[in-house]
């Protein structure tokens, strides 16, 4: 190092045009300084690749001479042979060509520290980008190749690198180079034919994309960010704005340009014919972005076992708390394909039921029939258009009694209604919006169902919730908002309540009641067109309280939830500690970390209390 250091000394050229300033570095060779133009200068090692502003530098990977620092004179900071650069605070994440492996470096300047590899892929790496993310403090990344396939990284969580595989992703082919606004949380890739596509970056977003700049034949080599802009280069350094405005064009030796990297008053390149970095001075000032509402998350504490098969499966949850040792209780699930699953506080299976397509479950618990209290589970059940139902015993265990019927032709959603301790009803929704209200009462060994009335909303509902306290039924219009029944009569007249927009976006799907004193409730509702959770005060005028997602647990290996169907929430304390003041349970209808088949995830109610400064349970 003692020569090479003394060798760029010897070579560092100022250029008084623009103070810019050319020297060069070859891993043991000599290079001779060429005649270029004072608007771009070649800098830096041969056989790069990338370059990246770390704090006050540039720094540039090389296949030759690893990581170099650009200052005064190049340093070179990690040894190797590295493709591919970004970088985020003190992290870099290059490609380590000797080892087939992604590889991220701690960067201080005094300290180098590589991390810990990525295990070695069965996809060839042809590009990655970093992806920091506000809303849970968590670092990602994308990698991916020519061919269109991409994985999403958990790189870092609470301070720590630990990555972990997060999810695959079909992107388009001929992808050459990626970048990921964290304000909007979008991937934007390079495609080497028809432009530049888009595709939405949050853990738990749904797989899919859109080409948002197209551009037959397409020119556009790399992609980059300044100031919360998107940016592009063509092969010819020319750089354009994400409409495909050009903004600066300069002046090169050469058009074969394949990637680029800006800090507000330097350009930085790199150049295919040569494999060498040049840099162009532009002052870009682009205007302050606006930023995004950012919604908070709560991390995954529990998951549920998988589903047993893909697709659609899980559905709806419901929480039987146990009468003595809350640390037992049972989270119930339907999986729609089948039956009805049980499981413990801790995520493992325990009893599964083939009832049929059961959608929606409730439970209540000691309600007096038959001259005896007994806690109850009613599922709707498409397959007959009917009412399966359960006993549960004192441990949990349940018991299937006789299916009941019902006459509506479409069953969907359903949860229960307990006025008072020996009466028990059902309230069963058709896809037409008919909602049937049936009487549930002992009959030697089962429960007998008998409509008593109907009533209806305009388009489908799915989603509902009994107050038995306040004796009101809340049912969520999926497209449309929640409406309001008052049961204290005998003809229950609906108002629309919450209309969808603002907060809530429709899909509007699970709907709970959290009790917080006996005067005071929570409505909590699955927004699920943006894979949040909403909280109103159940009392008129139902006030909006707050909104949150179940986000990633990197310590324990758990995605968050995303396209949430059904949720269940109590008050009753299921566990110690944190648990004591009861739970949310919700589907997660898109389960990752890696790619895996339905489930539901828990939380303490307490972290919704603390994430949105609730008060505690008295």
């Amino acid at each position: 190092m003692k020569t090479i250091n003394k060798y760029i000394k010897n070579s560092l050229l100022i250029l008084s045009a623009n103070s810019l300033w050319l020297s060069g570095f070859y891993s043991g060779e000599t290079m001779a300084a060429s005649a270029v133009s004072q608007a771009s200068i070649p800098v830096g090692p041969v056989a790069g690749s990338q370059a990246a502003k770390w704090r006050d530098h540039w720094l540039l990977v090389s296949e030759k001479s690893g990581l170099t620092l650009v200052d005064n004179e190049l340093k070179q900071l990690v040894p190797g042979q590295f493709e591919y650069l970004d970088t985020w605070g003190d992290i870099a994440l290059t490609y380590d060509m000797q080892v087939d492996q992604v590889q991220g470096i701690k960067l201080d300047i005094n300290n180098m520290q590589r991390l810990a590899l990525l295990p070695k892929r069965q996809i060839q790496i042809d590009w990655l980008c970093l992806q920091p993310r506000a809303a849970d403090n968590n670092l990602y990344a994308w990698i991916g190749n020519e061919e269109g396939q991409a994985e999403q990284w958990l790189l870092m969580s609470n301070q720590q690198w630990q990555p972990q595989l997060l999810r695959s992703l079909s992107v388009a082919m001929g992808a050459l180079t990626c970048t990921v606004d964290s304000n909007t949380e979008q991937l934007y890739v390079v495609e080497n034919q028809h432009g530049v596509w888009q595709y939405p970056a949050a853990p738990n977003s749904p797989a899919e994309g859109k080409l948002v700049l197209q551009q037959n034949d397409n020119a556009f080599t790399d992609i980059s960010q300044f100031g919360g802009k998107v940016l592009l280069s063509d092969s010819t350094g020319q750089i354009f704005n994400l409409s495909g405005k050009r903004l600066f064009t300069p002046k090169l030796d050469h058009d074969e340009v394949e990637s680029f990297a800006i800090d507000g008053s330097q350009v930085t390149y790199l150049v295919d014919a040569d494999k060498r970095y040049y840099q162009a001075q532009w002052a870009f000032s682009p205007e302050p972005k606006s930023l995004q509402d950012v919604i908070a998350e709560i991390p995954t504490q529990v998951e549920s076992a998988i589903a047993d098969r893909a697709g659609d499966t899980m559905d709806d949850p419901a929480i039987w708390v146990h009468p003595t040792n809350p640390s037992q209780s049972r989270i119930l699930g339907t999986n729609k394909r089948w039956g009805l699953l049980s499981f413990d506080m801790q995520g493992q299976q325990v009893q599964q039921l083939a009832a049929g397509r059961v959608n929606n479950v409730d439970i209540r618990q000691r309600v007096k029939l038959g001259g005896q209290y007994r806690d109850i589970a009613v599922a709707s059940n498409r397959d007959r258009n009917s009412l399966s139902i359960f006993e549960i015993d004192a441990q949990g265990h349940l018991t299937q009694l006789v299916e009941q019927a019902t006459k509506l032709t479409d069953i969907y959603g359903l949860c229960l209604y307990q006025p008072d301790e020996g009466s028990l009803y059902a309230f069963a929704n058709d896809k037409s919006g008919v909602i049937s209200q049936l009487a549930l009462t002992w009959d030697k060994h089962h429960l007998k169902a008998e409509q008593v009335q109907q009533f209806k909303v305009p388009t489908q509902p799915e989603g509902c919730v009994a107050d038995d306290q306040t004796q009101r039924l809340f049912v969520g219009e999926e497209n449309a908002g929640i409406w309001l029944f008052d049961l204290s009569g005998s003809q229950p007249q609906g108002e629309m309540i919450l209309a969808a927009g603002g907060p809530l976006v429709a899909d509007i799907e699970g709907l709970d009641i959290y009790h917080q004193t006996h005067n005071h409730s929570y409505l909590v509702v699955s927004s699920q067109g943006n894979d949040s959770y909403v909280l109103y005060d159940a009392q008129p005028p139902f006030d909006f309280v707050g909104r949150f997602r179940i986000g990633v647990n990197g310590q324990q290996g758990h995605d968050g939830s995303a396209e949430t169907d059904g949720l269940a929430v109590t008050s009753s304390a299921v566990g110690a500690g944190v648990w004591s003041e009861g739970m949310l349970v919700v589907q997660d209808g898109r389960n990752r970390l890696p790619d895996e088949h339905q489930n539901f995830k828990w939380v303490p109610w307490r972290m919704v209390q603390q994430q949105l400064a609730l008060p505690s349970k008295p």
